[in-house]
């Protein structure tokens, strides 16, 4: 009873099986329905070629799919002549194998760089301290007061046919030419509020310093402008605490002016050499804006990248524009029907709050990288039970 068996034939089965056959008898055995034909060897032998690497030449793939791993199986001198897709499917599910699809992925901090003596890694030191305070201005930035704007250029964007789907008539899907004339690009300046999902574009041929610089101080003083005075008036060394706050953690950082106004703003944007010239830089402090850089291969933490993708997708796909004014002309209309029904974008979201529950429920024991899934006072109470049924019993 104290173990959980409650039927006396159940016990009485149990019984006879462990004088037969040990210990073993407590091992799970096959549950009824038809017996199973592939045992360890044939589990073994089917899990051995899926981690072996495919021949182009011999198996014609260089990844495994689950007809071409049958072939490869029945084909085998040593294979399984009659294995079926279903049982080499069975097999990698229970190995913790899953069909999944490839991605691009980068290193946050280290980027390839091509030089004169070859292509080198480079490594920003401070990836680490920019990344903590990007997360920190995305979650805090709005509940001390201060505006989060992102900001970054896209494109170059080709007079070229864009493929896209679209719903038309069945049988007539919309026809594009095979030849087309590349009649110059067009960029897109972008600057995006993510607590409130405004954007504000402008399309231009050319994103030099002068052009983008000059936008950029247009639109910041503007948006300045429409922010609320500091509610309370704070000494100039609590103001320069604040300012130096958004630049811990970095070994390699820009000095601050003697004379600072009250922080008003923080523009996340990449780590262009324009967007550090000293020039800049005295504008924004001027402003009450701090500048906080992306790290290299660390261009995910700019939301304007992703507001920029969708703006793109939106205008261009399915479309083939013929002058770069075609360009600029939808993305800027593009942009000015998000603004009319914008969608606030929330750093993290459900499925970082979803790794986060299940890092929680996962519980570290003795400091060691093992953990358990369940709590350990579950276990602990069990097992206090199952020994004070022992003293009794006694």
């Amino acid at each position: 009873k104290t173990a959980g068996y409650c039927v006396g034939d159940t016990v009485a089965e149990l019984v006879s099986r462990f004088n037969k056959e040990g210990l073993t008898a407590l091992d799970p055995g096959h549950a009824g329905g038809t017996p199973s034909s592939y045992g360890v060897a044939e589990t073994e032998r089917i899990l051995a070629e899926v981690r072996r690497m495919p021949e182009r030449a011999s198996d014609g793939t260089a990844t495994w799919s689950l007809s071409l791993l049958k072939r490869r199986l029945r084909e085998a001198p040593d294979g399984l002549p009659q294995v079926s897709t279903y049982t080499i499917q069975r097999v990698l599910h229970e190995a913790g194998y899953s069909w999944q699809k490839s991605r691009s992925w980068c290193q946050t901090g280290q980027v390839k760089r091509k030089r004169k003596a070859g292509t080198v890694t480079v490594t920003d030191p401070d990836a680490v301290g920019k990344k903590t305070l990007i997360e920190r201005a995305h979650r805090c930035g709005q509940a001390l007061g201060l505006a989060v704007w992102n900001e970054d250029e896209a494109g170059p964007f080709q007079t070229i046919p864009y493929a896209g789907s679209s719903w038309q008539a069945e049988g007539h899907p919309v026809k594009q030419p095979h030849e087309y004339e590349r009649n110059g690009t067009a960029k897109l300046l972008t600057l995006f509020h993510p607590s409130t999902g405004e954007v504000r574009v402008k399309g231009v041929t050319s994103s030099t310093n002068v052009i983008l610089h000059s936008w950029l101080k247009d639109q910041l003083s503007a948006i300045v402008a429409t922010l609320p005075q500091p509610a309370v008036q704070l000494s100039p060394e609590e103001n320069r605490a604040i300012w130096e706050s958004w630049r811990q953690g970095l070994s390699v950082c820009f000095p601050l002016p003697e004379e600072l106004p009250a922080l008003r703003m923080l523009l996340i944007w990449d780590n262009l050499a324009g967007h550090k010239t000293p020039e800049m830089l005295l504008w924004l402090f001027a402003q009450g804006i701090f500048p906080l850089y992306t790290p290299l291969g660390g261009s995910w933490l700019n939301m304007a990248e992703s507001m920029q993708r969708i703006l793109k997708r939106r205008a261009l796909e399915g479309q083939h524009p013929t002058q770069p004014a075609q360009i600029i002309e939808w993305l800027e209309a593009t942009a000015q029907g998000w603004n009319a029904h914008p969608t606030p974008f929330e750093w993290g979201g459900k499925r970082a709050a979803r790794r986060k529950r299940a890092r929680e429920r996962r519980q570290a024991l003795g400091g060691s990288g093992a953990c358990a899934r369940r709590p350990i006072r579950v276990r602990q109470t069990a097992l206090s039970q199952w020994q004070r049924a022992q003293q009794t019993t006694h």
